[in-house]
């Protein structure tokens, strides 16, 4: 066994998962084995706890528990038993029972060796642990084998713990089995065979006595034939005689290399065939015999199939709940499916189904959170309410948790749903009126009295019908038909809280049969403060402007007087009045009729007697076009409802809203959302704000009806102002709206020329404060700027423009955001263009120009997003976050100079892997995490780009809808998403993310690359190391590395993941400062990227250059490159000298192209410089070799030779200096000296050392396909013209290929040994997982002797490493020296490799 005193730091598939249950039988601890190591969590709060190596060198394949009693009241005791490959380890685990577990110690008590694979095992759950022996804390286990073969766990009274060969099954070779132990005293096994066969057997539970001396028989009952490909995964269930299906107690799933999932029926198995020697020895013997009757053995037992996953499935579990048999299948694709057992439409007797006519296994979700291929472990338990918890384990090393309803296709994670047509929101609506109660609506203790409902509910158009009768022959009498139209009238006075404007058109016929026509306005106002509607003149010269008061209405209903602020459901609400205008007297009276509480028409007369006149008039007003307006009476509201409310339409669910549709959605910082209808309607929706199993007995959302606008009828845009609560509303006619939450009040802001395409609104804290708005007309090529304070209190003049910009150019507006620390605007188009803005003084009207226009920031997509970050220091610039649909987010740093000028600097750019469309971003307020949101498909996903994981997914049925998100902002990650789709509105709550991360993993494809960056010190002063990875599934990930130690309690943390390539990973190198990283791919694609930190994500990166393509289609392969830095001086050297790059590529064609690249940011261009081909075979790999002013490229390549290639200054030819030469004359030609055989084959990889650079005296190490390590030395001898090369090369340094060497450090010292001039350290891994430390010792020089006979290397160290097929070696700076880093499939540190 190791040394349990290290443990490395690792990374590695998950194989194995296991619960601990706590007492309520939910999950507590969870139990991964991940390569050789035992790792357990706090599930709940997802923290590692302890880290047990358990195997020397295998995998853990599983792991099951069984709780044993113990007097320790403080502490839960659960044996283990884990397997992996051939080994078995027994032994326990103590925890304590806080609140916040604590993993107390492993206790090994026994381990074996087997000389088969095992494939499944467990513990006896038929004993009680009450019964189980203290003293041994052990009770029985059996396992089954690759072969079919049972072993048991037996307590012997004198040996203790044995493991005992119990008896066999049919023999064949399994790839899996799966142990059932029932209450009847008979043990199930079902096991999968490479064949595509499932055979089921039994033995008889007495077998597993201590003292039995011959192995007992076994019975085979089944043998199910119907894959077509070799069964990996089998699962027998529990009883299932719930179902309700005559004779179905017992169902077998399992899964194959077909991609099918399968369920058979082993309900009837009686007691089977003997199982002999013969059959033992070989399946084949199995056959069916119509002579001994066992055709039964043989029959179709398959209920149902099902075709799931893109690709091989792995394994299978039963998820049973209530009266229904679900399945999960877990695959090479990554995701786990549920599938649920369906009854066919056209099926028969569902009482007994044992056909495949009758059952279906239908899909129902699919749970997609690892990253690559892969989900090789689960882990499982049923909680309360039958909802299950599942745990799973990826070869990403990626373990997530998520729960599973009971009822499939219900919320997981406590989320909510529901759909609304507006035929459902108007049914709410109307029943709220009778079944709200006495709660008051309009807040608590706050009552809405009559005249103000009356008042809210004239609003609209009317027909009138007129009827003026005359005393007096010199005024005529006749009739008056038309219509009337209250409208909201904003610019009211400040005593007032609400004014309608009222406008009169029609025709005027007298008695005599003239005709003409006329028109009237008023203004209504209604006074909260003393509850009066009153009348005002206009004046004639203006129209809209008040002359002076008509008459006050003191309003009351015909009931009696306990009612008198409640208007009743049915009846009359009156009202008259008194005016005396000059000497004339008026007298108006108002009769409004309500029908169910609806104001459907109401009669205004008015009795008139003067001098001069003598008249009545008497007018019918009636609703027009179907538009009732019900009152709710002040008892009838709920005290959700803000006390003022502007005017207001209430609608009858049979009339307009069964023809409206959703228009726009937007949230309120509340939590609740305002939505707008076709037909200019506003409501107001809120959530349930609990999530139990309350909930359910309520509507998902409860409805508020604010009011019908016409000016947001069939076209409206709502927005809500970053950080307020302010909502800005437009519609087709130009007028923007506002929307106060704290009043539930819509009031027009200001007018635009024409319909509004696109505006922004957010705080402002510069000069007067209050809100800025950005707006764009349709057509217009000119943005208006506009500022407005808005506190809750009246004002007549909210709003002024501020300032115009002048837009570019085809210039369409689609994202925009104002920079306060720099007073500039930055907008963003659907071109991928931004335009900068300088100030703006808001007392100059002309329009502004842009002092700049970044084009294809997005490339040609639309930016969706341009939102500015906070500062963590004052010293820094600001910085801002763009997205677009390109897919891509970026974060710049945006400076200004004198110029004016604006210089951006691009931190960070990266892509999603959900899809093209990103729409949205926001900081989560507490955990600072950067979340995006948009479409992939026909989903709707949001990203947490900061912890690199999809925190929601929904099926709405792609982008082109309306729809809206907000997310909780809390650090819970989880949201509220809001759409249309078929004219139906959804909504989708969830408190947190769809799954919780328990261990974060890293790729979800073998590493590739690997690359560690030199010591880089930080602006806070703190130094780095950064681990740059790239891997098959093309992405591109940096790692944190503390210089001082690597931290054995928790993993390698990722500080950022990027991805560009298109194609796996092939290479990475750091520049010499740690400020560049260079990476290779296939589709000959070399990116450089520029690291730096960048807030809120850790670590940024962005790809500043790409080197240009050889040949048209990209068909080579950038197979390596060398990486070497060179000072280039300015003419003059008045300047510092820059830093620059040269950079040797190496192709698969066997060509070489030398690139020189400027490391200063402004440069961001590869220069061509040399261009070399060797033979027809591949180069693998290259390095420089350095010696003073010369620099050699060292390649190797698959004929097994080394070659070298000497490198022209890099200052000569540069294409700056003489642009005429290189235009006239082709790129220098790259040739090599000689090739020097090393190996027998193809080299993998080599690194190289400088001995002396003066005589380029050089160290050579190489790996190759043929296990050998090669040492070469290459000297240029004095009064030599030629350098002398020659090899020592050590056959079998490894067992199998060696794909990485890294030279380690120089171990020279004083007290070496005589003779030995230098001492060096070096390390190599390859496919059989060895990593191995090797000392190179370099003798003095004797003349005329062979300069290998001075080079001695001698194995210093070789240990195991948990990662497969290694592929690259890395170096970090430790405490005490250096560790090494092991990557391929997984990472692994070790932190004592001498």
């Amino acid at each position: 066994m190791p040394d349990d005193a290290v443990v490395n730091n690792v990374i590695n598939p998950i194989t194995a998962l296991a619960f601990v249950v706590d007492q309520s039988g939910g999950p507590s601890l969870l139990l991964a084995g991940e390569g050789p190591y035992l790792k357990a969590f706090d599930h709940q709060r997802g923290r590692l706890l302890a880290t047990k190596r358990i195997f020397e060198t295998q995998a853990i394949h599983g792991i099951t528990t069984f709780h044993l009693s113990n007097d320790n009241k403080h502490e839960h005791v659960v044996e283990l038993l884990i397997w992996g490959g051939r080994c078995v380890w027994r032994g326990l685990l103590r925890h304590g029972m806080a609140a916040e577990p604590s993993l107390i110690e492993f206790e090994l008590k026994s381990e074996w060796k087997l000389d088969d694979w095992i494939l499944d095992a467990c513990f006896d759950p038929l004993v009680d642990s009450t019964t189980v022996g203290r003293s041994l804390h052990h009770h029985t286990a059996i396992l089954v084998t690759a072969h079919n073969i049972v072993h048991a766990v037996l307590v012997d009274e004198e040996a203790g713990p044995v493991l005992k060969r119990i008896t066999a099954g049919p023999g064949s070779m399994l790839y899996s089995a799966h142990i059932c132990w029932s209450s009847n005293g008979i043990i199930l096994v079902a096991s999968g065979t490479v064949f595509g066969e499932i055979l089921i057997w039994s033995f008889l539970e007495n077998a597993l006595a201590a003292d039995a001396t011959s192995p007992a028989p076994a019975f085979l009952h089944s043998k199910l034939t119907g894959h077509e490909g070799s069964v990996f995964g089998i699962r027998i269930s529990t009883d299932l005689s719930q179902l309700g299906y005559k004779d179905v107690t017992r169902l077998l799933a399992s899964c194959s290399d077909d991609r099918t999932i399968r369920l058979w029926d082993i309900s009837d198995l009686e007691t089977g065939r003997t199982i002999t020697s013969q059959d033992m020895e070989n399946v084949e013997t199995l056959t069916p015999s119509l002579e001994d009757g066992e055709k039964r053995l043989f029959a179709n037992r398959c209920v149902a199939q099902s075709m799931g996953h893109s690709s091989r499935i792995w394994n299978v579990h039963f998820l049973t709940s209530g009266n229904k048999a679900n399945v999960i299948s877990f695959g090479e694709d990554g995701t786990a499916q549920v599938w649920q057992l369906t009854k066919k439409e056209n099926g028969a007797d569902s009482s007994q189904p044992h056909t495949l006519d009758e059952l279906a296994l239908s899909h129902q979700q699919t749970y997609a959170y690892h990253s690559g291929k892969n989900t090789w472990a689960s882990a499982l338990v049923r909680r309360q309410h039958g909802r299950h918890t599942l745990c799973t384990g990826g070869a990403d090393g990626r373990i997530v948790s998520y729960d599973i309803p009971e009822e499939l296709g219900s919320n997981e994670q406590g989320a909510l749903s529901s759909k609304w047509t507006m035929q459902d929101v108007a049914v709410q609506l109307e029943e709220n009126k009778t079944l709200l109660g006495n709660a008051a609506k309009f807040g608590p203790g706050i009552h809405t009295t009559i005249c103000e409902q009356i008042f809210d509910a004239l609003t609209g158009t009317w027909t009138i019908e007129r009827e003026i009768r005359s005393a007096l022959p010199i005024f005529p009498s006749g009739t008056f038909s038309g219509e009337a139209q209250f409208e909201n009238r904003p610019q009211r006075a400040v005593e007032f809280d609400k004014e309608l404007l009222y406008i009169e058109n029609g025709k005027f016929t007298t008695a005599q049969g003239l005709a003409f026509t006329a028109t009237r306005r008023y203004v209504y106002r209604y006074q909260r403060k003393v509850d009066t509607m009153s009348v005002w003149f206009v004046k004639p010269e203006e129209n809209t402007s008040v002359d002076y008061l008509f008459h006050e209405l003191q309003l009351h209903s015909g009931t009696d007087a306990s009612h008198q602020n409640s208007p009743p459901v049915n009846g009359t609400v009156k009202s008259s009045s008194y005016h005396l205008c000059v000497e004339d007297h008026y007298t108006p009276s108002y009769v409004f009729r309500l029908e169910d509480s609806l104001l459907q028409h109401w009669q205004l007369a008015y009795q008139v007697q003067g001098p001069q006149k003598d008249y009545t008039a008497e007018a019918s007003y009636v609703r027009k076009a179907k538009t009732i307006h019900p009152i709710i009476s002040s008892e009838e509201e709920t005290s959700a409802t803000p006390k003022a409310k502007r005017p207001r339409l209430q609608v009858s669910p049979n009339h307009i809203m069964e023809k409206d549709g959703f228009k726009s959605y937007v949230f309120l910082r509340d939590g609740s959302f305002l939505v707008t209808t076709a037909q200019g309607m506003v409501l107001i929706g809120s959530l349930p704000s609990s999530t139990g199993s309350d909930v359910l007995k309520t509507p998902a959302v409860k409805w508020k009806f604010l009011g019908q606008y016409e000016a947001l009828k069939s076209s409206s845009i709502a927005k809500r102002a970053t950080s307020s609560d302010v909502v800005l509303l437009s519609g087709s006619a130009g007028t923007v709206h506002l929307f106060d939450p704290r009043r539930s009040e819509v009031l027009p802001l200001f007018d635009l020329d024409s319909k509004v395409a696109f505006f922004h609104a957010q705080n402002s804290n510069l000069d007067n404060g209050g809100h800025l708005v950005l707006a764009v007309c349709l057509g217009q090529s000119v943005a208006t700027i506009l500022q407005f304070n808005h506190d809750g209190k009246d004002s007549s003049d909210m709003a002024r423009q501020a300032g115009r910009l002048n837009l570019p150019a085809d210039f369409v507006v689609t994202s925009a955001c104002y920079l306060e620390t720099l007073r500039i605007w930055m907008l963003g188009s659907r071109s991928g263009a931004v335009a900068f803005y300088e100030e703006l003084s808001f007392c100059n009207d002309r329009a502004l120009k842009p002092f700049s226009v970044m084009t294809n920031v997005h490339g040609n997509e639309s930016i969706t997003v341009i939102m500015c970050l906070p500062v963590p220091h004052r010293d820094l610039p600001p910085s801002v976050l763009t997205a677009g649909r390109d897919g891509h987010y970026a974060v710049h740093s945006i400076t200004t100079s004198n110029a004016p000028s604006s210089v951006v600097d691009t931190l960070h750019r990266s892509t999603t892997p959900f899809g093209p469309n990103i729409e949205g971003a926001v900081l989560d307020a507490k955990t600072q995490n950067l979340l995006l949101w948009g479409f992939r498909s026909k989903e709707f996903v949001v990203w947490n780009a900061t912890k690199d994981i999809e925190t929601m997914s929904i099926d709405c049925g792609g982008a082109h809808r309306n729809w809206g998100y907000a997310p909780r902002n809390d650090g819970s990650d989880g949201g509220t998403f809001m759409w249309t789709k078929a004219s139906v509105f959804y909504v989708h709550s969830q408190p947190s993310a769809s799954h919780r991360i328990i261990s974060a993993g890293g790729h979800g494809r073998e590493i590739k690359a690997m690359a560690i960056s030199p010591v880089v010190e930080q602006p806070n002063g703190s130094k780095v190391q950064y681990i740059a990875t790239g891997s098959e599934d093309t992405a591109l990930r940096i790692w944190s590395c503390s210089p001082r130690t690597v931290d054995s309690e928790h993993n390698f943390q990722c500080l950022g993941t990027f991805r560009k390539h298109t194609t796996g990973i092939q290479q990475l190198r750091w520049s010499a400062d740690g400020k560049l990283l260079f990476s290779t791919a296939g589709y000959e694609e070399f990116f450089a990227w520029r690291v730096r930190p960048v807030p809120f994500l850790g670590i940024g990166a962005a790809c500043e250059a790409v080197c240009p393509r050889v040949t048209e289609d990209g068909d080579l392969r950038i197979t390596d490159f060398a990486l070497a830095e060179y000072l280039r001086y300015p003419r003059g050297y008045s300047n510092p000298p820059t830093k620059h790059q040269l950079i040797s590529l190496v192709y698969s064609d066997s060509s070489i192209r030398v690139y020189r690249y400027p490391s200063a940011p402004n440069g961001r261009s590869f220069e061509l410089f040399q261009l070399g081909t060797y033979t027809t075979n591949c180069l693998t790999a290259s390095s420089y070799l350095q010696a003073n002013t010369h620099k050699v490229l060292c390649t190797a390549s698959s004929d097994g030779h080394l070659v070298f290639w000497p490198i022209k200054h890099p200052l000569q030819n540069s294409i700056n200096d003489h642009v005429e030469h290189c235009l006239t004359n082709p790129v220098p030609t790259l040739q090599y000296y000689y090739g020097v055989p090393v190996h027998q084959n193809s080299i993998k990889t080599l690194f190289t050392h400088s001995l002396h650079p003066e005589n380029l005296d050089s160290l050579i190490v190489t790996g190759g396909d043929d296990g050998a390590i090669g040492i070469t030395r290459r000297i240029l001898p004095r009064r030599h013209l030629y350098p002398l090369t020659e090899t020592l090369l050590i056959p079998k340094a490894h067992a199998a290929a060696i794909n990485a060497v890294l030279y380690l450090r120089d171990a020279s010292s004083r007290d070496l040994p005589e003779g030995i001039q230098q001492q060096h350290i070096f390390v190599s891994s390859g496919n059989d997982q060895r990593l191995r430390t090797w000392v190179v010792r370099i003798k003095e020089r004797i003349a005329r002797v062979p300069i290998i006979e001075g080079v001695d290397v001698r194995l210093l160290r070789d240990q195991y490493t948990c990662v497969a097929d290694v592929s690259c070696l890395g170096k970090v700076v430790m405490e005490n020296g250096v560790g090494v880093v092991v990557a391929g499939i997984g990472m692994e540190c070790f932190t004592d490799v001498e």
